[in-house]
């Protein structure tokens, strides 16, 4: 299980409880709204491979200024045993606008019913937090919630499902949980660009505004 304040490279993609935090869309989404539900997409699977996992999380020229790498990239290449997972991927910031450290995630499935099932899973961990929908452009599913350890150690996340990949953003600080949805919803709008330019073969090249 996640805790606030711990790096979180590891968080949800391997089936840990994941906290989300319920934000708007921000500027962008009004031209697509996501489709809410677990309805597959009508494009054909496009799994990543562990390469392109890699190209997809963000360096630190895609992330707001100021934003330092929070420890390794940690990538992981096709686990059988771990739900048909193809490549598994994280990399965490320290935010000083936000005073505390964002990670990314990413885990490549074979198959769209084995990434449905793992963002099914994810939410259905969060029967204690707040929970909501998430408007970001271009994803199959997403959701967000929020939840706090006592008055500090907050977390505050938007999980994502785009084909066969299931992604995350996840925020943690000392509190409140509130932390800026405006960016929030900037660079989990940027990582799930990031992801869509990788399923149609271009170079990921989409950056947070």
């Amino acid at each position: 299980m996640l805790r606030a304040k711990r790096a979180v490279q590891g968080i949800c993609a391997v089936g840990a409880i994941l906290s989300l935090f319920g934000c708007g869309s921000g500027a962008g989404a009004k031209e697509h709204r996501p489709t809410q539900g677990d309805t597959p997409s009508p494009q054909s699977v496009r799994a990543l491979d562990k390469d392109q996992v890699r190209a997809v999380l963000p360096d630190s020229d895609a992330v707001p200024p100021g934003w330092e790498k929070s420890g390794t990239l940690r990538l992981h290449g096709a686990n059988p045993e771990d739900g048909g997972s193809l490549a598994y991927g994280t990399q965490g910031y320290a935010a000083t606008d936000l005073e505390g450290t964002v990670g990314f995630g990413l885990q490549s499935f074979r198959t769209r019913a084995q990434a449905i099932g793992r963002y099914t899973e994810s939410k259905s961990q969060m029967a204690s937090a707040q929970v909501g929908p998430a408007q970001i452009p271009d994803v199959d599913a997403a959701f967000t919630a929020s939840y706090c350890i006592g008055k500090n150690h907050c977390s505050t996340s938007i999980t994502l499902r785009l084909d066969s990949v299931f992604a995350y953003v996840n925020i943690n600080t000392d509190g409140p949980a509130a932390a800026d949805a405006k960016i929030l919803n900037s660079v989990t709008r940027m990582f799930a660009q990031r992801i869509r330019q990788a399923q149609n073969g271009q170079p990921p090249s989409a950056k947070a505004t």
